[in-house]
């Protein structure tokens, strides 16, 4: 049994034993196959959140254009007012913003229900008691929310660009 003093040297020592003849065999193979299967389960998960963004997008986008239409007769009286062009999109953006920013706070406490799941049922059937398993930086959570909310203004972005465009007059006829 050889032991060395640093995990960056096992590979090197492996392949002295080896040139001497000698079979070899270290715990560092088991854990580079175990590092590309996280890798590989990451890359899946990435996928799966990437799609539920872009469908979370998506439906943000759909709810700020049916609320451009429920409230066109709104909009075209603040445009006959005098509201200027940029407040109205702004309103838009803001409403869009913080409709990511709920979503966001809201998968956040998903994440936190399911961690705290994960940590008081995994770690009796992987061996590995008193222990966590899952764990939420405060890092994430705050780039979490900043990145919803921004997801969110730029789903709303086109939206608030067709309410600026509305016709004042046609959009005060409109019932």
């Amino acid at each position: 049994m050889v032991s060395v003093d640093d995990l960056d040297h096992v590979e090197d020592v492996q392949k002295l034993i080896g040139d001497m003849g000698f079979q070899s065999y270290s715990e560092q193979e088991w854990i580079k196959s175990a590092q590309q299967e996280l890798l590989i389960i990451e890359a899946v998960l990435g996928g799966i959140g990437a799609i539920s963004l872009f469908v979370a997008a998506i439906g943000i986008a759909n709810t700020m254009m049916m609320s451009i239409y429920e409230r066109t007769k709104e909009i075209g009286v603040m445009k006959v007012l005098g509201c200027s062009l940029g407040n109205i999109r702004m309103m838009f953006l803001t409403e869009a913003a913080f409709i990511g920013f709920i979503g966001g706070i809201v998968g956040i406490g998903i994440s936190y229900i399911l961690s705290f799941v994960c940590n008081l049922i995994l770690p009796g059937l992987v061996g590995y008691e008193g222990q966590k398993i899952s764990i939420i930086p405060l890092w994430l959570v705050l780039v979490s929310i900043l990145f919803s909310t921004l997801i969110g203004m730029i789903a709303g972005f086109f939206p608030a660009q067709r309410a600026t465009k509305l016709s004042p007059l046609a959009a005060i006829r409109n019932e």
